[in-house]
């Protein structure tokens, strides 16, 4: 599959932000925005010099440098090893002439670990070595830059979602009873690696399983060698990169007859997520969206049993921003955000009921000029597996 990302115009729209807000130079460390500059894997504490009119610059430690300059489409990858990256950056920075001027920085926090932002000595470093210099925060301006995805990266993303969808029928077709979940997760990864995937990307175990009591304890189910019993729920979370973009779905299977109270979780489960992939649309707030679905929830007496309602998704760093809630959390989840074309998040929820079972539903859906688009074809309705 060929795209063309056009990499230029992405850093010129970067640049329009920086300028508008008055921000002379970025010094970028996220890993999403390292991702977004430079258009390639880079696992490394590495920064991303953004001038607001000029050349972009990238430092990634010295081990790595020359493969991220030949994947990726930058010009100038800079390495370090024994100078630190932030003195290596302040340097860059003076050789723009911009050491006195306005640098921003990608400061706050996440829910998700490896978000990349400056670290306490590294901001330090940068005050130190630029002592004229106004130090601002932007990480909220390129969070919004990011929002509204290149259709290239809506292509992207319907090929990661059919690899994650692939992963999914493999699972139904070939997990039984007396299975490991770290068995499972192995078909799962090596049918993605199989249809091209490029990294198992989550931090919360590669492809997660969770059987049985496994399946209503969290929101994070990395595969243990528990085995799968005959009555118990199984969670499917698999996860592929392609084109460094996130596939990202979420199914479950139970083995054997659901019993009653099961099949009450399981109408439940397959009513909300009905509802909140409809509650989706142009125009619609985040948190009038969230707040629909929430209500729904809330007249069906299954307000205690379905939590979260999405997470933002996009190229490897994941974009976690914007949670999908109407709460407001700085740095997580901005509930006036209005829904616009392009719009693409992880629609998520977990329906779990202890003693009994727990579903994860994860699906990447894309706000469309009329409505919404869920890209993966997995159904909402748990398989039931063995009889």
């Amino acid at each position: 599959m060929q795209i063309h990302i056009d990499y230029a115009r992405r850093i010129r729209a970067l640049q329009d932000v920086l300028r508008r807000a008055g921000v002379d130079v970025l010094v970028a460390t996220r890993l999403k925005t390292i991702t977004h500059v430079t258009g390639t894997f880079v696992p490394w504490r590495s920064a991303a010099i953004v001038p607001a009119e000029g050349e972009v610059q990238v430092l990634t430690v010295s081990m790595d440098a020359v493969r991220v300059a030949e994947e990726g489409w930058l010009r100038r990858i800079l390495p370090y090893g024994r100078t630190p990256m932030m003195d290596t950056a302040v340097r860059c920075v003076a050789e723009l002439g911009l050491q006195q001027r306005r640098i921003g920085v990608e400061d706050g926090y996440s829910w998700y670990l490896p978000e990349g932002n400056i670290t306490h000595e590294e901001y330090r470093m940068l005050e130190r070595g630029c002592p004229g210099a106004e130090i601002v925060n932007v990480t909220d301006l390129i969070d919004r830059l990011m929002l509204i995805k290149e259709p290239e990266q809506i292509a992207l993303m319907r090929q990661a979602t059919a690899m994650c969808d692939s992963a999914q029928d493999r699972l139904r077709a070939t997990v039984r009873l007396g299975q490991s979940e770290v068995e499972i997760a192995g078909i799962a990864e090596h049918e993605l690696r199989a249809r091209g995937s490029e990294f198992a990307w989550t931090f919360t175990g590669g492809q997660e399983i969770g059987s049985g009591h496994r399946s209503w304890t969290g929101a994070c189910t990395p595969p243990t060698r528990k085995l799968v019993q005959r009555g118990e729920f199984v969670v499917l979370d698999v996860h592929g990169m392609y084109g460094l973009m996130l596939g990202d779905v979420s199914h479950n299977a139970i083995l054997g007859k659901p019993t009653t109270a099961q099949e009450r979780v399981i109408d439940a489960y397959v009513q909300t997520c009905t509802y909140m992939l409809e509650a989706v649309r142009p125009g619609r707030t985040i948190g009038e969206a969230a707040g629909a679905i929430r209500k729904f929830t809330l007249d069906n007496g299954w307000g205690g049993m379905i939590r979260g309602f999405g997470h933002g998704i996009g190229h490897f760093g994941n974009e976690w921003f914007p949670a999908f809630t109407d709460v407001y959390m700085p740095y997580v989840s901005d509930p006036d955000i209005v829904l616009q074309p392009n719009f693409l998040e992880i629609m998520a929820l977990t329906c779990n009921l202890p003693g009994v079972g727990g579903l994860r539903f994860e699906r990447p859906v894309v706000v469309t000029e009329t409505g919404s688009e869920c890209l993966s074809g997995t159904p909402i309705e748990p398989w039931v597996l063995g009889g």
